[in-house]
């Protein structure tokens, strides 16, 4: 499937609003599974409006938020100002357009996304990207109206109602 590289224009504060966040026992496992030195660089790829890089960012002293969405990298600025988190920077770019050097970061998330990526030089590019010793993690959450409890199909006929509608058949990811 092909995704228009504006899929989600004009929608960041919704987004940021609305998206459920990953579960707080998935962030503190990825922590313990991934030990960040607490000195290194986080690199949230594709990153949205932030909801990995910021329960992370207090793990890293430079925390890179990068997505080619420039309405998801201005919610990531405001929150980081709002919040004082200085050591978070954004970057507005496509994930496989990001100049940056080999053994970069110490970890490497990139959350919901992955699909949407040209995976093969997305991850070839990380691999070089990473410190050794480095983590790439491709997380995921559970989609709302991918579920089979009553609202879920109900949330589900109308989001397949206005994606027809409006003419996105094809454009907007399942579940």
């Amino acid at each position: 499937m092909r995704f228009e590289p504006d899929l989600h224009r004009g929608t960041a504060g919704y987004y940021d609003r609305f998206r459920l966040p990953y579960p707080d026992a998935m962030i503190a496992d990825l922590v313990r599974r991934t030990a960040p030195s607490g000195r290194g660089r986080l690199l949230d790829l594709a990153c949205g409006t932030g909801q990995l890089a910021f329960p992370l960012r207090d793990s890293f002293t430079d925390v890179w938020c990068v997505d080619a969405e420039p309405g998801m990298t201005d919610v990531v600025r405001a929150k980081a100002i709002a919040v004082g988190a200085a050591h978070v920077r954004t970057v507005t770019v496509g994930a496989e357009e990001l100049p940056v050097g080999p053994d970069s970061f110490e970890l490497i998330v990139i959350g919901n996304a992955f699909h949407r990526l040209r995976r093969a030089p997305t991850a070839g590019r990380a691999h070089t990207w990473l410190r050794p010793g480095g983590c790439l993690a491709l997380c995921w959450s559970t989609s709302p109206w991918a579920g089979s409890q009553d609202w879920q199909r109900a949330l589900a006929g109308v989001l397949r109602k206005w994606q027809n509608a409006l003419g996105a058949a094809g454009r907007v990811p399942p579940g």
